[in-house]
């Protein structure tokens, strides 16, 4: 097989973390910045040993839910294209926007421009008796992505989730939901990780001969890692957790692992 293979691999908290989540060593490495200039992100030890080793032996695809202006912040150098925005978009190895998909989401967006327009104020209302909260809808290419809620209060303790209980039938019906604390955001089904690895894979792969590998730390990478022929995840991230749990959870119930 001529190819290398093909990594999807998703970026916070899998290759890198902020300086919140990790104090930073001598041993650690910039990986990213934020809009100032300033170090945000850091890899620890191992993690630049695996970017190493993923950089050299195949071609890397970032999935991240980043734009493509924060994409440009990470200190890696990725060269066989992206895909930002919780699959919203794709871009080429060029650093072009992948055009047919573009199509796709401005077809799919214009099919639900009404209740992408109205999101903001429906979460506003819906939250109205949790608490305070603040939204806006992330926009790339003039297409709207996602719309995000922030409580303004947060210390006074996280009710994002009782929000999402409370949404209206529509929102559910067209959305899928994403919270990592105080971070919720509401993403049209069309939006996914899944579909933008699915596309790309079916245009830049279309013998299907690559060998596909992928790795991601949350649950919301689960539908992409299932495109991959193998994939993996870090040790103690959320899909590790899960996985441990529920495991446990099975053997408890059933007394074996596996299945008849």
């Amino acid at each position: 097989m001529k190819h290398k293979p093909l990594v999807f691999v998703d970026l916070d908290d899998t290759l890198f973390q902020t300086n919140r989540k990790s104090a930073p060593t001598d041993l650690h490495k910039i990986a990213t910045t934020d809009k100032s200039g300033q170090p945000l992100s850091y890899m620890k030890p191992k993690q630049q040993v695996f970017v190493n080793w993923l950089l050299d032996s195949a071609e890397v695809v970032p999935v991240t839910a980043r734009s493509v202006e924060a994409l440009q912040r990470v200190h890696l150098p990725f060269q066989y294209g992206a895909i930002c925005s919780h699959g919203g978009t794709v871009i080429d190895a060029q650093q072009n926007i992948d055009l047919d998909w573009f199509h796709i989401q401005q077809q799919a967006v214009a099919e639900l421009n009404d209740l992408l327009h109205e999101l903001p104020d429906i979460l506003l209302k819906t939250a109205h008796d949790l608490g305070s909260i603040r939204t806006w809808t992330v926009e790339e290419n003039d297409l709207k992505i996602y719309t995000v809620a922030k409580q303004n209060q947060p210390e006074d303790g996280l009710f994002l989730d009782q929000l999402v209980q409370h949404l209206p039938k529509d929102v559910l019906e067209h959305c899928y939901i994403h919270i990592n604390g105080n971070n919720l955001a509401v993403i049209p089904k069309f939006v996914s990780k899944q579909k933008a690895v699915e596309f790309f894979i079916k245009k830049y792969d279309p013998e299907g001969e690559r060998v596909i590998l992928g790795w991601g730390d949350s649950l919301s990478d689960a539908g992409f890692l299932g495109c991959c022929d193998w994939f993996g995840m870090p040790k103690n991230s959320q899909l590790d957790h899960f996985l441990a749990h529920n495991l446990s959870n099975d053997h408890r119930q059933k007394g074996f692992l596996g299945h008849v």
